[in-house]
This record gives C-alpha cells, structure tokens and sequence, in this order.
C-alpha cells in the first residue's frame, strides 16, 4: 500500500513541475538556462541527498531520542515545501523539491520492498508513473495562463504525504523496526551466510560502473531515437503508456523469472522491434520492452549495497542527467535511422548483462567463502 501511496506521489510531483515549468517558466528569456538548472537539481543532486539520508540513517539509533519521525516520509514532507515554493520562486528550488521526494519516496519505497520480500517488484510499479506525469501536465502546463492549478497539485501532494503519514503510524511500529533492521544489516541473498557482504570490491564497482553507463545510454537513446509516427497527443501518449506499463512489467517480469532471463529476453526483443520501429505498433512495443530493464539496473545496484539505497538510487539519476545533456548541448548525434536504437538496445544488453553476471560470480564466492 505504501508503494502504491508512493507511486502516485510520482506521478503527482513529476507532473507538477511539468506543469510549472511550462506554464511559469517557458516564457522567460533565459528558459533554455532554467531547463539545465532544474535538471541538474532534480536529478544530480538526488546523489548527495541520498548519500546524506543514508548516514542519519545509519545513525538513527544514535539519535532515536530527536529523531522519531520515518525518515523517508520527512524527507517527502520537506519536498512538498521546496515545490511550492519553486513553482513561483526558481526553477532551482522545484527541482530541489523533486530530488527529495525521489529521495524519500525511493527510499521508502527499497525498505518496503526488502521487508515483503517483493524483489524489486515495488521499485518498476515506483518508477513507472513519472513519466505519465511528465507527459500529461507539460501538455497542461503549455495551455495554461494561470500557476493556481499548480497550487491545486501541491494540495494534493499534501493529502496523499498525510495519507501516507497516517499509514506509516497506524502500521505496528515493532514489526517495521525489526525487518528495517534485518535489512539494513544483511541483503536478502546473504541471509543464509549470515554474512554481510563487503561493501566494496572491484568487481562490485566495475557492476555499478557498467549498470551506470547502462542508465546513460538508456536516457540518450530517448532523445536519440525519434520515431515518425509519434506525433500528436494520442500516439505520444500511446508511447509514454509503452514506457510507463514496460517499467512496472521489467520488476514484476525479473522477480518472477528471474534478473538474468528478463535483461536477455527485453532486451533482445527491444532490438528486433526497434529495426522495424518505423511501424507504430512495433515502435510502441521496443519501447515497452527496452525500459523493463529499468527497475532491473536500480535492483542490482541497491541489493548490492542495501545499507546506501540513497546514494545508489541518486547515483543513477546522475546517469539520466548526463544521457539528457548531449540533447540539450546540441551535440552531434549517432545518425538517425532503423538501427539507432537496435545497436543501442544490444550495447545496453551487453553492458547490463555483464554487470548482473559480475554480481552474481561474486555472490557465489562470497558465500563460498563463508
């Protein structure tokens, strides 16, 4: 329920600085300025903020007698203020508003997936939403004339945080402290060792490495790959639809087939319909089956390191912020056509398949060793 709760809020924060952004900003002279800026708040600093919640985290215990208040859930509250205040201040403090919700939300949305053991089910149907939001308030946002709608959103920010306020305190407190504990202390695939992983290693930071080029590649080959036929609301919403359903089928698909099986068969059917992409049917599908591996990359990356799901989770928004800037740079682009996004589909492939077999070679020699 929470996730659920959460996911909403994604839908509901994404859309709101849509709607601000192109409703209060786009007419301002140094707009093409703002958008940089708002990325670079929104999605950079999701790193530093995740870092930071991981260590109150860690310290939490230290501190129980100032600090009772779930720290997911404070953070999601502190969002809502930096978006109602961004959408009239700058487009800085909106996207400070929109890492910590990421932030809170994301973190609050790990701890509920390791404590039912949902295997990175809750985190597809989280990260799913956003991009629905996106869609459907820029195109609000570009006819609208007046910010109170925007207004209207943040109250409904507001309602859905007490809600999900409400949930959190009516849960028994005993049972969440004492699973937040197991998972802070062991990764679900270590509870039979009875061992923690090491928090670094070599080939552990060549996984994130790759799983982190991955995400960049994934956010450029948006912008690089246009199709023809996507234009309008309708098909534009058909293909947002394809990416939304295709992020919440890729955690559902790995839990219950398996990571390994889910990264080769989306990924392998993502490049055989991106060749034929030009037809709006088989466009729509690639889409689909290309961001199944989304839910997937942040998995691997958090299980790997379930004591920093903050920084592992902002670690891979750096990497949509750096597959945005070539588009935004204007910089030379792999040249359009049928096989843009069928190399780029067996490259990311190649790269997230590796990273998942690194992590589970060294799985298996860690509890070897033990």
């Amino acid at each position: 329920m929470q996730t659920l709760v959460y996911s909403i809020m994604h839908f509901l924060t994404d859309g709101a600085c849509a709607c601000a952004m192109f409703a209060y900003f786009y007419g301002a002279p140094d707009f093409y300025l703002c958008l940089l800026l708002y990325n670079f708040s929104a999605f950079v600093l999701q790193f530093p903020i995740g870092a930071l919640m991981d260590f109150i985290a860690l310290r939490q215990q230290q501190w129980k007698k100032y600090l009772q208040a779930d720290l997911p859930l404070l953070c999601t509250f502190l969002s809502i203020l930096f978006l109602a205040a961004g959408m009239f201040t700058h487009p800085i403090v909106l996207g400070i508003g929109n890492a910590l919700f990421h932030v809170g939300g994301g973190i609050g949305v790990i701890k509920e997936d390791r404590r039912k053991s949902l295997r990175g089910q809750a985190l597809g149907i989280f990260v799913a939403p956003g991009a629905l939001g996106l869609f459907l308030f820029t195109t609000l946002g570009k006819q609208l004339y007046t910010a109170y709608p925007m207004v209207a959103l943040v109250m409904l920010l507001m309602l859905f945080a007490a809600f999900s306020l409400q949930f959190m305190i009516v849960r028994k407190q005993p049972a969440i402290d004492d699973a937040s504990r197991t998972s802070a202390a062991l990764p679900p695939h270590d509870r039979n060792t009875g061992r923690p992983k090491l928090l670094l290693s070599c080939s552990a930071a060549l996984a994130v490495l790759l799983a982190f080029l991955v995400v960049v590649l994934r956010s450029y080959t948006g912008f690089a790959v246009r199709f023809a036929w996507k234009s309008g609301f309708l098909f534009g919403l058909l293909a947002v639809l394809s990416l939304v359903l295709g992020k919440a089928a890729g955690g559902i698909a790995s839990a219950h087939f398996g990571t390994g099986k889910t990264i080769l068969v989306s990924l392998l059917a993502a490049a055989l319909l991106y060749f034929f992409g030009d037809v709006p049917a088989t466009g729509i599908a690639a889409l689909f089956f290309f961001n199944m591996t989304m839910p997937v990359t942040l998995y691997l990356v958090t299980e790997r390191f379930p004591k920093y799901p903050g920084a592992s989770f902002g670690l891979l928004t750096v990497a949509l912020f750096l597959g945005f800037l070539p588009q935004y740079l204007q910089l030379p682009a792999i040249p359009a056509g049928r096989f843009t996004g069928t190399v780029l589909a067996l490259v990311s492939l190649a790269l997230l398949f590796t990273a998942f077999l690194i992590l589970k070679r060294e799985e298996k020699r860690h509890a070897l060793s033990h």
